[in-house]
């Protein structure tokens, strides 16, 4: 007679979501957020976080406060995740982009405010380049926090704001984000 002890379900999405989640939570926990929260969606693409609030059609949502106005705090913010997914899966980071249509779409509305403002369309091909180059910086030197993070999320499937900030802050490599966006970008 044999015992069978089933240590996890599979999963309902691939680890690259995961993974993708928390690339973004890094990135607004570096730009100084500690308002951030994770969900993965259910098998109804609905994805649950505090106060009521939900993503619908999705596959899972990474909620932040600004802390900054900063345009490239935002760009990096939301190039992050497909940046964390490209690590994983080695798909290139455009491919990604046409699969994370709110990213894209964040990305180019805040690079359309920024046209809109008086940057000339060279100024705002810099600053994408700009973002898309640290956003890969951030994600590619805090890797294996960003799967720390994307595990604890499989786990959970919800990660409240506590959950985040205290995890994130056992970090002595989190402990003192500011000018870390400065320093990649030397």
């Amino acid at each position: 007679m044999g015992l069978i002890v089933e240590i996890s379900k599979k999963p309902l999405w691939d680890r690259s979501v995961a993974l993708h989640e928390a690339g973004h939570a890094i990135a607004a926990w570096i730009s100084g957020s500690r308002h951030i929260e994770i969900a993965l969606a259910n098998e109804f693409r609905i994805a649950y976080l505090s106060n009521g609030k939900q993503a619908d059609d999705c596959r899972a949502v990474c909620s932040s406060q600004l802390a900054s106005h900063e345009l490239i705090d935002e760009l990096v913010i939301s190039f992050a995740g497909v940046m964390a997914q490209h690590l994983y899966t080695g798909e290139a980071p455009e491919a990604l982009l046409k699969i994370a249509k709110g990213d894209a779409r964040d990305i180019e509305t805040a690079l359309d405010e920024y046209h809109r403002q008086g940057a000339t369309l060279e100024e705002r091909q810099t600053m994408h380049d700009k973002a898309y180059s640290l956003s890969l910086k951030l994600v590619t030197r805090y890797w294996w926090e960003i799967i720390a993070l994307a595990k604890m999320l499989e786990h959970y499937s919800y990660l409240p704001q506590n959950k985040v900030s205290g995890f994130l802050s056992h970090f002595l490599s989190l402990q003192s984000p500011r000018g870390i966006l400065q320093e990649l970008d030397s």
